[in-house]
């Protein structure tokens, strides 16, 4: 049932799998979480939500010593499946088995212990920082939904990485729902940044072609680039992210998995802040869980 699964117990063994198997992989993640939260409770429908993301993470990265930080930490569980503690579950935030959060003692893929807190732009920053004064080579990527980006710690945390311009990936987990309705005027620009899917499909599609063509394909490409921001502003508000000095790209699909590893495979050597907007669903694949997420936000365990 799940063969996959067991197949893999750290991320190198991750990226020895085809990509149909990855598909295969991402199935199987999702029925184990629905079964384990079952039976001794859990966060659920965050969890659904965030599997490609997960999957293409430790795909194209290579924790432990690429740093990937998740906040909201409950959106981890299939990240703790990637990193070796599948057994863990039969005792799924009970004494002996393994914390509902990410939880440095579990793990060297667990970079802090963390939970619902909006700091990890914060984390990730301090990291950042850390390797370039002493010199290290990793790639620093900070996971946050939606709901935590609303907290001032994380606009803090932007300014900063902005200004001093430190090479980390910002992921943008946005499935439009934290626990409760999201509210304010970033919950407002998100709806906006959302309606551009379809630009951002259009563009991409025609740099691809144009990049194909003999001769002057590559000196149109150059121009596009130079052109793009002012077309851009020019049809959707996307430039707060990008007026901080943060280089914004999305909203993309965050169940695609295929798009979502050539994404952060782009990304990946990017030289300076990034933010990639994700647009997820919670509860996706399940769909007694989708149709009613807020419901099954949190389980209770049997009896």
């Amino acid at each position: 049932m799940y063969d996959l699964l067991e197949k893999v117990n750290n991320p190198q063994q991750l990226k020895q799998l085809s990509k149909s198997e990855l598909a295969l992989y991402c199935k199987q993640a999702r029925d184990f979480v629905v079964e384990k939260t079952s039976i001794n409770g859990g966060h659920l429908s965050s969890n659904l939500g965030a599997v490609e993301l997960t999957v293409a993470l430790h795909y194209v990265f290579d924790s432990p010593n690429d740093k990937i930080i998740f906040d909201v930490g409950h959106q981890a569980y299939v990240h703790k499946l990637i990193t070796g503690r599948r057994e863990g579950f039969d005792k799924l935030r009970h004494d002996g088995g393994i914390s509902g959060f990410p939880n440095s003692d579990e793990s060297e893929h667990d970079h802090f212990t963390t939970g619902h807190s909006s700091n990890s732009l914060s984390l990730g920053l301090g990291l950042a920082r850390g390797r370039d004064l002493l010199g290290d080579d990793y790639k620093v990527i900070s996971v946050i939904g939606d709901g935590a980006f609303t907290g001032g710690q994380a606009y803090e945390a932007l300014c900063d990485m902005g200004a001093n311009k430190e090479k980390m990936l910002v992921i943008l987990n946005d499935n439009e729902m934290s626990i409760s309705k999201n509210v304010g005027a970033f919950s407002q620009h998100l709806a906006k940044l959302r309606l551009s899917k379809k630009y951002t499909a259009v563009k991409y599609n025609v740099k691809r072609a144009i990049s194909g063509l003999p001769i002057f394909g590559e000196k149109l490409v150059k121009l596009l680039d130079k052109t793009k921001d002012n077309f851009k502003s020019s049809l959707i508000a996307n430039k707060v992210f990008e007026n901080l000095g943060v280089k914004y790209y999305g909203p993309i699909n965050g169940h695609d998995l295929n798009g979502l590893i050539e994404m952060l495979g782009r990304l990946k050597d990017f030289n300076g802040p990034a933010i990639l907007h994700v647009v997820t669903k919670k509860g996706n694949g399940v769909d007694y869980v989708s149709a009613e997420p807020s419901k099954f936000h949190g389980v209770s365990p049997k009896g």
